[in-house]
């Protein structure tokens, strides 16, 4: 079954990696090096930035890792 989330004030949109359309988390080992990325964006010309945190396998969240955007002005980071 998918559900449609609400759209906030900076949408955050194709978030990778993704397992089963976003339905599952995606896993990885401990020293496994991965890729995530997401586009996002805001109306307007306020300054955005992006956070990843990850999260143990009990679901405790990790600390915050600054995200770097890709190419500037692509929304994508």
């Amino acid at each position: 079954m998918k559900t449609t989330r609400a759209i906030g004030r900076v949408p955050v949109r194709d978030v990778r990696p993704r397992v089963d359309c976003g339905g599952r988390p995606a896993k990885a080992v401990v020293g496994e090096t991965f890729e995530i990325s997401a586009t996002l964006f805001r109306e307007g010309h306020g300054a955005v930035a992006a956070n990843v945190v990850l999260k143990d396998p009990e679901g405790r969240p990790g600390p915050f890792t600054p995200m770097r955007e890709l190419a500037p002005g692509t929304d994508r980071w």
